[in-house]
């Protein structure tokens, strides 16, 4: 049986040996350092990736409260100005209707008044006849 015969072992054995470590050393120097690197790039990334997420939540958490804080300050601004406004308004009506009411229309109301006066008796009194 060939696959026994002694003369044919040495030539087997060699070439196994010379394959086997030629493909561990092309290994070891070319595969393992990518692996090595990928591995580390991973390391890497992760742990900076998980403080790039805490960095970002907290950077968040200050943005949010930054633009409540203004929202809010921005509302009770205005809040203010617009009650400002309304009771500068509400002075400003209120002088001027009495002011003209005072002024202008003096005349007008006491003609209203008499004439108001004049219907109301003469109604009255030709209530009163009938």
């Amino acid at each position: 049986m060939p696959q026994f015969d002694i003369i044919t072992f040495f030539t087997q054995i060699f070439w196994l040996t010379i394959i086997f470590f030629g493909f561990y050393f092309v290994t070891l120097q070319s595969f393992i350092p990518k692996i090595a690197a990928v591995i580390k790039a991973r390391k890497k990334k992760l742990t900076h990736g998980a403080g790039g997420v805490s960095s970002l939540n907290e950077e968040q958490i200050s943005v949010e409260t930054t633009r409540n804080n203004s929202l809010e300050f921005c509302a009770d601004t205005s809040k203010a100005s617009v009650n400002f406004m309304i009771n500068t308004a509400n002075t400003w009506l209120l002088t001027s209707i009495l002011g003209f009411n005072n002024t202008k229309m003096v005349t007008s109301q006491s003609s209203y008044v008499k004439t108001f006066g004049h219907f109301f008796s003469s109604s009255h009194l030709n209530f009163n006849k009938k």
